[in-house]
């Protein structure tokens, strides 16, 4: 039996210290009920980050905040756009691109930390802040058809299938996204938009089954 080290690990080379959505949707909200000082300290990581998401998402026309797939530094993705597969070809790397859950995991990250700690700061502040600004890029990326909400043309957390439209994952959290920002929302009439954006939002769920899903068409594969 050959046996091999893992591609990558607690210390590997493989993301060269990025940070993923694993940091903010598996890894924080664990500290949060343990550890309150440390996953206050990584939501800071994206805090400080937040000017560079506006203007990511302000590139793309859009409004809000749209948070790097691959996060170093200074909050500028840092994805590779092309690696090399084991038979030496050159792979094109969608995820930076595509992989769009990862604005609604940072939200999601700002909610755990406040349903443990109640951290009246940060709830007042840039929790807050994390949050309107995660909605509004939903708000400006959902695509409205004969009123049924869609997202179309994204990666979700199976990275073998892209790009896709209406993926389960990705739409849940936008709409969990933007129905927490909503109880927040100072603004009435952004409020109203969200919460109708969010029940529009289709997410591939027969009720029949009891199984969503995973993106428009997988069903047909």
């Amino acid at each position: 039996v050959e046996l091999r080290p893992p591609v990558s690990a607690l210390t590997g080379h493989a993301y060269r210290g990025h940070v993923f959505w694993d940091s903010d949707v598996f890894v924080l909200p664990f500290l949060a009920a343990t550890h309150p000082a440390a996953a206050r300290a990584m939501l800071e990581y994206r805090v400080r980050r937040l000017p560079a998401a506006l203007e990511a998402a302000r590139r793309l026309g859009r409004r809000g905040a749209r948070f790097p797939w691959e996060s170093a530094a200074d909050g500028v993705d840092v994805t590779p756009t092309s690696a090399r597969n084991q038979a030496g070809q050159l792979v094109r790397i969608r995820t930076g691109e595509l992989e769009e859950h990862i604005v609604a995991d940072v939200a999601w990250a700002a909610s755990a930390y406040l349903e443990w700690t109640a951290d009246p700061d940060f709830a007042a502040g840039p929790g807050k802040e994390l949050l309107i600004q995660t909605a509004r890029y939903w708000a400006s990326r959902i695509r409205v058809e004969n009123g049924r909400a869609h997202i179309y043309g994204v990666i979700g957390p199976d990275e073998y299938h892209e790009p896709v439209d209406d993926n389960a994952f990705t739409n849940v959290m936008a709409r969990w996204n933007l129905r927490r920002a909503a109880a927040l929302a100072e603004d009435e009439q952004e409020r109203a938009r969200w919460l109708e954006l969010a029940d529009a939002l289709v997410d591939g769920y027969a009720s029949k089954s009891g199984i969503y899903e995973q993106f428009a068409g997988f069903f047909a594969l």
